[in-house]
């Protein structure tokens, strides 16, 4: 999820982005497929398409109606990495913000996932990993490879996820946390259902002020022994 405290923006599993209210949970737009949010903006949401056939996709959408306003690929990707970065956990995308300008990094690796245990050259020949930033330049509708001096002048910022929970700690079904407009955003997936929800919750007593439904699929039960 990514907001600007006036709109949040959160990827369902098929990569449709979902914009709303923080403070309401009102739905203002939904919109594409294979898409993971980084950065929200007055004007702009920034994402990429994780699962284009040319490799990841720098896509740029308006923040009011969700419409497609430009798109560029994002450059040096291995090959082996596209189908990295189109999975989570194994890869990682983030943006900071700077100015009419955001600075995107990502990140990818492989590593051995058969079943016996290997070699040690099998899994050297398994152990990948990649990384690499640009700069988004919203105005100019740019992509550029970042310098140098832009990782080192803007730090990846730390997750303080258990920070969000105070002294209560968060619910047991809850996988991710944020801050946006006031609130405590929480991604979760209720224990009944494979479902995944978005909601809301006033951190001062832990109540849940809305909530919207991601992704819905319900869990079958097991078969009956024979």
């Amino acid at each position: 999820m990514t907001d600007d405290d006036r709109l949040a923006v959160v990827g369902t599993r098929a990569g449709v982005l979902l914009a709303l209210d923080p403070r309401t949970g009102d739905v203002r737009w939904r919109q594409g497929r294979g898409l993971r949010p980084c950065a929200v903006t007055a004007h702009a949401v920034v994402a990429v398409r994780v699962d284009d056939p040319d490799g990841p996709v720098v896509v740029v959408l308006d923040s009011a109606d969700g419409r497609e306003l430009w798109t560029a690929v994002l450059p040096d990707v291995p090959i082996w990495a596209r189908r990295a970065l189109a999975d989570d956990p194994p890869s990682s995308l983030d943006c900071t913000l700077d100015g009419e300008q955001v600075l995107l990094r990502w990140e990818a690796s492989t590593w051995y996932e058969g079943g016996a245990a290997p070699g040690a050259r099998v899994l050297d020949e398994h152990a990948r990993q990649a990384d690499g930033a640009v700069r988004v330049d919203l105005g100019s509708r740019s992509v550029q490879p970042a310098s140098p001096g832009d990782l080192a002048a803007h730090a990846r910022p730390e997750r303080e996820t258990a920070e969000l929970a105070g002294d209560r700690g968060l619910a047991a079904d809850v996988v991710d946390a944020g801050r946006a407009g006031g609130l405590r955003v929480e991604l979760a997936t209720p224990a009944a259902t494979d479902a995944v929800v978005l909601r809301g919750v006033d951190q001062e007593d832990d109540a849940v002020l809305w909530e919207v439904l991601l992704d819905q699929q319900t869990r079958r039960p097991p078969p009956l022994p024979q």
